[in-house]
């Protein structure tokens, strides 16, 4: 009897171990092993390793990872491939490809007594960028992946669901699960895996397949696997503009956006190029000057971000990849506000207490301009600043413009009144902006000029300082703003100015999504020009507070004032402060600015007409004498009217360097003089000119000159001569054949070179 009975529990022993399931190395009673999740299965995969599309890592093992979620939405059964050196698990697989596939987000529970457990993975299927997830139905507060990866410390993965309903996404632990089914090269059938993916170890032609069983329902694995595409994240940063962020302040530090010309939005791009380094605590401010990218931020580190590495109150990368150059915590003892480039070699940081210059080449923050401190950090902060050709002017709050030398770091005057913003328009002239009037500001003489805003208001915000909607335009001479429902909120119309009439239209355009119980309102800066096309970049957040401030949009509105484009961006806190646009080209130099010229009196030669640049102001750009060879014989200066003097002091010959900053772009161009004794009065200085019209050109050519003509010759693009007759300084070119040519004309002070086209 005691046998039949020892017998009798023997059995049912091995009867209840039997039907014990383990999931992911965890014993689990409530899964019986008549499941098809334990039996071994037979697949016949309609891919191998050569149609993998999607590889990450590398070195010379591989395997393929495997998700099936069984949802309905299709394809479902995805497949990417891994490579690697060493040893590797299936945790390492999977983590590689969520930190490299921005598609791809998974949930965990780390550290375990089993290992890691993977309690979720999802898909954007639809290429929406939304990956996050709602715990408990909390919207207010998503989880978003970092590294693709969020992570819980429970089982509570039946809690979480996709912020996006039409993603791939299967979660759970009680109500469903993932089964995991392995093969290695010797196996002739995948098998379930009694162990999670922290304890399987990789072989070279590993499969791994993680198989989704909603509502602890059983589904065999799909015959049917499809390669996903490679995920292409960008890696150029010319073609598009990029939205700089403040950021969710209290859980993340600063980031910044990139929206390309085929419309995608890139996602924390600086974080992405630099291991998940950001910026610091509510990023104000960026700006492009040459090659570099100047993040400003108001403190050094949000303490609330255990996600992001922070980079300080200013962070300096590589405008063209995005990488890290340099970070500072400390830029003179304040909070960041804002940067300006002053010279290839210097720039400006406005801060709570001041402006303090930085150098460029040597990446040190230095001291503070005298003069431009004061006032507490939220009573005389500095705001936006300009470079003109000259100087610097800068907003300090109830002060006035700041109007600083940058050839010797000198505060050298102070135009008062309580400014708001600063601009300068496409002729050259100077703009700030008060409540209700914008006022003109001389370039060199910093007299004012007031007009009143008609009926609106541009109110501003320095208690909560932001760049502010004021600015310019580059191809028209116009000036743009949003107007002000108060002080902290702006209206919902665009205002435009001409500088040339001196006409306000304060219905330009209205801000969209003005429909329904909470509207769309623009947010940080809110509003810029792009230099390159002319049309507005107008950013926008749902109002409501809360939750409301996960919705965000860019429209992009033309020079007409219609709306043309809208971006939506995945939900989140973004709190988007300001667009900055990339500066791709070089500053150009007109061929009619002469490589010689005689000079046996005072003679000026008119800078602000020979140099451009297509995405910048060519009224902004910085002309100085870089080096002159021969002092003794030329003396040369550029003065306030960005006017090249050259003063014969001697007889001989000069070369004359001359330097053309455009944004911290320079070209140089060299200018031999042959100078003779003879001086004359100042009264007695002439203006070297020289120009052809009309060009294109049908017929007849006109040269305009003071200068007394040698000879002229007109040449086609292969170099060769086709034209020296010169009649009353006009040229018949009516029987060329139209294209492009090359007239070079001698005169008895320069010699001139500039492209001729016949139509």
């Amino acid at each position: 009897m005691k046998k039949f009975y020892l017998l009798t529990m023997l059995f049912l022993f091995a009867l209840f171990t039997n039907a014990q399931v383990t999931v992911q190395g965890v014993p689990r009673n409530d899964i019986q092993s008549t499941s098809n999740n334990q039996l071994n299965t037979t697949v016949t995969t309609n891919i191998s390793f050569s149609d993998i599309q999607y590889w990450v890592g590398s070195g010379t093992n591989e395997a393929a990872f495997v998700v099936q979620w069984n949802d309905s939405k299709n394809p479902d059964a995805l497949v990417w491939g891994f490579r690697w050196n060493g040893t590797a698990t299936g945790e390492d697989m999977l983590k590689a490809i969520a930190q490299t596939d921005h598609r791809f987000f998974t949930l965990l529970y780390p550290g375990t007594q089993f290992g890691t457990a993977i309690g979720g993975m999802g898909f954007d299927l639809n290429g929406q960028n939304s990956n996050a997830l709602y715990k408990s139905g909390n919207i207010t507060y998503p989880y978003y992946p970092l590294n693709g990866i969020v992570n819980t410390a429970a089982y509570d993965f039946d809690d979480y669901t996709a912020a996006d309903a039409a993603d791939h996404w299967g979660s759970g632990w009680y109500n469903s699960y993932w089964s995991y089914w392995v093969k290695d090269p010797t196996d002739v059938d995948f098998g379930y895996s009694g162990v999670g993916a922290s304890s399987r170890v990789l072989q070279n032609g590993s499969w791994d397949v993680w198989n989704f069983n909603p509502g602890m329902n059983s589904f065999p694995i799909s015959s049917t696997l499809t390669p996903v595409s490679a995920y292409v994240a960008s890696t150029n940063f010319t073609n598009g503009y990029f939205m700089v962020n403040e950021e969710w302040y209290g859980h993340t530090n600063g980031s910044v956006n990139f929206i390309d010309n085929n419309g995608q939005i890139n996602y924390r791009v600086y974080s992405n190029a630099n291991n998940n380094h950001a910026f610091g605590a509510t990023t104000q401010y960026g700006t492009i000057y040459g090659d570099k990218f100047y993040f400003i931020s108001k403190q050094a580190a949000d303490g609330g971000d255990t996600q992001y590495t922070p980079g300080g109150r200013l962070v300096v990368a590589n405008a063209q990849t995005m990488q890290k150059i340099a970070g500072f915590n400390n830029i003179g003892g304040g909070d960041g506000r804002s940067f300006v480039g002053v010279n290839e070699n210097k720039g400006y940081i406005g801060a709570s207490n001041g402006v303090f210059v930085f150098d460029i080449a040597n990446l040190q923050v230095g001291s503070a301009v005298t003069g431009t401190g004061g006032g507490g950090q939220y009573a005389g902060q500095i705001g936006n600043m300009i470079r003109s050709s000259k100087y610097v002017f800068a907003v300090k709050q109830s002060a006035g413009i700041l109007v600083i030398d940058p050839a010797t770091d000198t505060l050298i005057n102070t135009i008062p009144g309580s400014f708001h913003s600063i601009v300068q328009a496409k002729d050259g002239s100077i703009w700030a902006i008060q409540d209700q009037k914008v006022v003109n500001i001389h370039p060199t003489t910093f007299t004012t000029t007031s007009y009143n805003i008609p009926t609106t208001k541009y109110l501003g915000s320095w208690g909560a300082w932001n760049a502010g909607s004021f600015t310019a335009s580059s191809k028209q001479n116009v000036l743009y703003w949003i107007n002000s429902a108060n002080s902290f909120v702006s209206g919902a119309q665009i205002v435009k100015f001409d500088v040339t009439t001196k006409a306000f239209n304060e219905n330009f355009a209205a801000v969209p999504g003005q429909t329904g119980t909470y509207k769309q309102i623009p947010y940080g800066a809110g509003l810029r020009v792009n230099p390159s096309t002319d049309q507005l970049i107008l950013n926008t957040t749902e109002s409501g507070y809360g939750a409301h401030y996960q919705k965000n949009w860019i429209h992009t509105i033309d020079a007409t004032g219609t709306l043309t484009d809208t971006k939506t961006l995945n939900d989140y806190y973004w709190f988007p402060s300001l667009a900055v646009f990339p500066d791709n080209t070089l500053p150009s130099v007109s061929s009619t600015f002469p490589s010689q010229v005689n000079v046996n009196n005072a003679s000026v030669i008119d800078l602000k007409t020979i140099v451009s640049d297509e995405d910048n102001l060519s009224s902004a750009i910085v002309k100085s004498i870089k080096s002159n060879s021969n002092p003794a014989a030329v003396s040369a200066v550029i003065n306030a009217s960005d006017e090249l003097v050259l003063t014969p002091m001697a007889s001989g010959t000069a070369d004359i360097k001359i330097s053309f900053n455009s944004n911290g772009k320079v070209v140089e161009k060299t200018l031999t003089v042959n100078s003779t004794a003879s001086v004359l009065a100042t009264a007695e200085v002439k203006k070297i000119e020289f120009s052809i019209y009309p060009n294109p050109v049908t017929d007849i050519l006109t040269i305009k000159t003071q200068e007394k003509i040698l000879n002229v010759s007109v040449y086609d693009v292969s170099g060769k001569l086709v034209n020296t007759q010169l009649n009353n300084g006009q040229i018949n070119v009516s029987t060329l054949p139209n294209g492009v040519y090359i007239l070079k004309a001698v005169t008895d002070k320069a010699v001139y070179q500039q492209k001729l086209i016949k139509k």
